[in-house]
């Protein structure tokens, strides 16, 4: 038997060409192999690609997972290099960096995985990809200079002088079976950086989007407020209304990319379909209103609980198409959807009855809660020993690989930012619980509104091993999206998330941002997204599981206004 060990990746040190074309400015198109530091310079833009001297050279490697290969900080296991500007004047600079695999390779791309991060200025990583097999595009890049044939593994833009700093990580797919191989397989690559002068790159889909709305203004203090205009009376703590508070419509607000365009309210326009279920899909059912993935989560579940027997039930049928809700534009133009089901009907699971709902399944968080708080509320936890997944998430996951993952649209669901807040965990004497930052942010209604709401799509940085920002294909929603979306803190409103088509006496579905953890019992709290408004509850108790998406096309919508009757096509 041969050896796993005759396996070799090498990096072949990088080339860097850049075009700058702008308002004034001569074109320029620039390509050296080998150099350490190659730039070009017009008029008052200077762009500069620089390497490191550490190479990937990788012998003897193994096929690795994920929650290994992209940690590896071995000399020859990571290569860094960093993309700068100095720029004066009014000017824009959209940029891509991208990897093109050298002649001669003897181990197909499909086996290789690629991962790239940013350095932060503390030394911490930000992921800007999710590990991704070596894959080329069949197009080129009119707005970054990038010709088709390339991996594009990130895009940006800058229009002031900064200097970032990347760090990419190859590594062998833990799908790859190397017996038998030979032995002494190699595979290359160079990394290219491309960059052009001009407009700040704006999709068809977004663009169609700022077409078909008006943009709103946010209104003073309106995230104290649900979006159909009713409030808490912080007096009574009964449920009032202030007409002058209904916001429904577009609005904006910056995230870590740019700026984010997010839905409010009781739209009707927002509805797209993307995908379909190419095969039966099941779920499996415990006789009590809960809804698994596999058997075996649906085992685990029923054995901590002593009670129940699963059996398979169908979720959709093959050829059922796939709807969902655009909860907002991204910074980074691509659209983040929320799981809808097979219509654009906004229909919750009840017990006996999952299919055609906006659920994929009904779950606990976590089957460990109590007295083994707080990590449990993060959305993965230990994350500086052994990292491991939440159960809810693994039941997002699945869905998403047996739903998508292994059909043509998996291509264009990108690596998005998703945000489980674990920041700043602290003791609030008004709820008797330990809270984590979202609290503040979001609840105010419960310290008489000292301040105001004030949400955000920024993900807060955290020193905790659970939690944090993530790079994800699928996950949740967080609790600030839904307060943006207009939902808020046991207040009812009528939002395009909980504007259910029949009456329900009690449904809820989880977000991925951890509440807190009561004092008494240890027990762990998510938010979630109640029949009507904003909540929480305990990460063992069961909720409906709503997968979120980001999905990125250079084509625009097919067809479609967003309406129900008429929703956007992405094809």
């Amino acid at each position: 038997m041969k050896k796993k060990e005759n396996i070799i990746i090498i990096v072949v040190l990088v080339v860097m060409i850049l075009a700058i074309v702008g308002v004034s400015y001569a074109a320029f198109s620039y390509g050296k192999t080998g150099s350490k530091v190659n730039s070009i310079t017009t008029g008052s833009i200077t762009m500069t690609y620089t390497e490191t001297d550490n190479t990937i050279s990788l012998s003897g490697a193994l096929p690795t997972t994920d929650k290994t290969g992209t940690v590896r900080l071995n000399p020859g296991e990571y290569f860094d290099f960093s993309v700068s500007s100095e720029i004066t004047g009014d000017v824009n600079i959209n940029y891509e960096i991208s990897a093109k695999k050298e002649e001669g390779n003897t181990i197909d791309g499909r086996y290789i995985k690629l991962y790239l991060t940013r350095l932060t200025d503390d030394g911490s990583e930000e992921g800007l990809m999710t590990p991704e097999t070596y894959n080329e595009e069949s197009s080129a890049n009119s707005y970054t200079g990038r010709p088709s044939g390339e991996m594009s593994l990130y895009t940006s833009s800058m229009n002031s002088s900064e200097s970032n700093n990347y760090r990419l990580r190859m590594y062998v797919d833990e799908e790859y079976n190397p017996q038998g191989d030979g032995g002494g397989l190699t595979f290359s690559v160079r990394i290219n950086v491309y960059g052009q002068a001009g407009d700040k790159y704006v999709p068809l889909t977004t663009q169609k989007i700022l077409e078909d709305n008006e943009l709103q203004e946010e209104k003073e203090n309106m995230f104290n407020y649900a979006s159909n205009g009713n409030y808490m009376n912080i007096d009574t703590y009964e449920e009032a209304n202030n007409p002058e508070y209904v916001t429904n419509g577009l609005y904006s607000m910056e995230d870590e990319d740019g700026i984010s365009y997010y839905y409010r309210g009781n739209v009707d326009n927002n509805n797209v379909q993307f995908g379909e279920y190419t095969n039966d899909y099941y779920v499996y059912y415990d006789g009590a209103g809960r809804y698994f993935q596999t058997l075996e989560s649906c085992e685990a579940y029923t054995e901590s609980i002593s009670y129940g027997t699963c059996t398979q039930v169908k979720l959709a049928s093959a050829g059922d198409k796939m709807y969902w809700k655009i909860v907002r534009v991204n910074g980074d133009g691509s659209l983040r959807l929320i799981y809808n089901g097979t219509s654009t009907e906004t229909i919750a699971p009840t017990r006996n009855n999952i299919a055609g709902t906006y659920a994929v399944g009904n779950s606990p968080y976590t089957l460990r809660s109590q007295n083994d708080a707080p990590k449990y509320a993060g959305y993965t936890y230990d994350r500086d020993t052994n990292e491991t997944d939440s159960f809810v998430k693994k039941e997002v996951d699945t869905w998403y690989e047996n739903a998508l993952g292994s059909t043509i649209y998996d291509s264009m669901v990108i690596g998005g930012r998703f945000c489980s807040d674990s920041s700043e965990y602290h003791y609030d004497e008004t709820s008797l619980y330990n809270v984590f930052a979202s609290y503040d942010r979001l609840v105010q209604v419960m310290n008489g509104f000292t301040t105001s709401n004030s949400p955000t799509l920024k993900c807060p940085a955290t020193s905790e091993s659970y939690g944090g920002a993530y790079r994800l294909k699928v996950g949740l929603i967080t609790a600030d999206e839904m307060v943006l979306a207009g939902e808020s803190y046991q207040t009812s409103s009528n939002t395009y998330l909980t504007q259910l088509t029949q009456e329900v006496v009690d449904n809820s579905f989880f977000t991925m941002s951890p509440r807190g953890v009561d004092q008494i019992d240890n027990s762990s709290s998510i938010y979630t997204c109640s029949y009507s408004y904003l909540f929480y509850d305990v990460g063992t108790n069961v909720a409906s599981v709503r997968p979120v998406i980001n999905v990125t096309t250079n084509n625009g919508f097919t067809s479609g206004d967003g309406s129900t009757s008429t929703p956007y096509v992405i094809q």
